[in-house]
């Protein structure tokens, strides 16, 4: 996923943390590991498509 604010590539693993608490019903929030902006997770039909565009790239490049 990619930052709104500083553009960072990161994985959502990677930029999971525990919420706040300030959330009503819990954080869902992704906070980016560089600068800690809260981003919404990637709808999961945006995730298919990404990594469908990535293996034709990778098949490309072989």
């Amino acid at each position: 996923m990619r930052c709104g604010f500083c553009g960072h590539e990161f994985e959502e693993s990677e930029g999971t943390q525990p919420g706040c608490g300030a959330c009503v019903g819990g954080c869902h929030g992704i906070h980016c590991p560089r600068c800690g902006y809260k981003n919404l997770p990637e709808p999961a039909l945006l995730k298919r498509f990404k990594s469908l565009v990535r293996g034709t790239e990778k098949e490309r490049q072989s």
